[in-house]
């Protein structure tokens, strides 16, 4: 009779907890409200995030930096953005004032200018892009100069079809030919230095070019940066590039016909090759069918009786010449590089071979 009547006690306690829980824990949670601003202008920010911490709850300021979010009260509330320092505020049931403060691990774009003088880009007048040079030499080309196709708004990169020929750079539709390196105009066929070696390109566009370097710069500048001493723990550091590039040739072979050789109207005998035999002068494929009947050729035999030549067969003797022409190419880079570095100086030794 006792064991029954405990038992009753105990389910009668635990209905009233689980019927009293959600009203408890609707007591706790709370609508919480306030403004975002920045610490150092005091305007409202945008676009904030707000999150409750070990949750998925979250929300973002709107155009008057202000925000509300459902929490419990007393729970840490996560206030981040770009560019700013997070903070964690309280979760209370009063209107919350947070202001942030702007993050110093932010940093402003630098680039190097005319003179190798460094300026943020932000405070530049005129139009300035930058490539890295460590983005050009994976499976890179061996011309530092070809490696910029695509990489820079507005500037053409035509590769020569001679080898080590000078590319075609047209900037802005006009051709581009002046460089500097680490501050040194030069006259360059862009293939004396390594794209290993660099650590940066600086495009100047326009006329702002020739009011920095003078005429040779009128249609504008590509600056190159290159590397400088470096050290590791030993007091010295070595880099190592190597990659390897295999080239089809052409992506497609144009099909061509191998049944009718040289001539016209299907007549054809060589003699001079300047019209002295029959259509000898006329290279157009409209000759013989190929069956193997004698013709005379340019490669005929000449009778030493007669002095004329002497039909041999008529077979086509070029087919797949220039698929069996083509080979895959390979162009294979290797970089060596020894540098070190001190309060004095800065020494960098570097070996290419491509």
């Amino acid at each position: 009779m006792k064991q029954a009547k405990h038992y009753l006690i105990r389910v009668l306690i635990l209905t009233i907890a689980v019927i009293s829980a959600p009203v408890f824990l609707l007591a706790q949670t709370m609508q919480v409200k306030g403004k975002i601003t920045d610490g150092a202008t005091n305007l409202p920010l945008t676009g904030i995030s707000i999150t409750v911490q070990n949750s998925l709850k979250g929300t973002s300021t709107n155009a008057d930096g202000e925000f509300s979010i459902s929490a419990a009260k007393g729970a840490k509330l996560n206030v981040s953005g770009t560019g700013y320092e997070t903070t964690t505020v309280v979760a209370t049931d009063e209107f919350l004032s947070v202001v942030l403060k702007a993050s110093l691990k932010q940093m402003d774009e630098v680039v190097v200018t005319a003179l190798g003088i460094k300026k943020d880009k932000r405070t530049l007048g005129y139009s300035i892009q930058e490539v890295k040079g460590n983005d050009l030499i994976k499976a890179r080309d061996p011309n530092a100069i070809n490696g910029l196709v695509g990489k820079v708004a507005g500037l053409s990169i035509g590769q020569s079809a001679e080898i080590l020929g000078r590319p075609q750079i047209l900037l802005r539709g006009n051709s581009l030919s002046f460089f500097v390196v680490d501050g040194v105009p030069i006259n360059s066929d862009t293939w004396n230095i390594s794209p290993d070696d660099i650590e940066s390109y600086t495009v100047l566009k326009g006329p702002t070019a020739a009011a920095l370097y003078g005429s040779r710069a009128v249609n504008g500048a590509v600056i190159i940066n290159t590397k400088k001493g470096s050290k590791d723990k030993r007091g010295f550091s070595v880099e190592f590039n190597s990659s390897t590039m295999f080239e089809s040739g052409f992506n497609a072979i144009p099909k061509v016909q191998d049944e009718y050789g040289p001539g016209d109207h299907g007549k054809y005998a060589f003699v001079d090759g300047r019209g002295g035999g029959l259509n000898d002068g006329d290279y157009d494929v409209w000759g013989p069918k190929f069956e193997g009947q004698l013709i005379t050729q340019y490669d005929s035999p000449i009778d030493p009786v007669t002095g004329n030549r002497v039909g041999t067969p008529w077979i086509a003797r070029g087919k797949n010449n220039l698929s069996r022409f083509i080979e895959t190419g390979m162009l294979s880079t290797n970089n060596i590089a020894v540098s070190s570095s001190n309060e004095k100086s800065d020494l960098r030794f570097s070996f290419t071979n491509t």
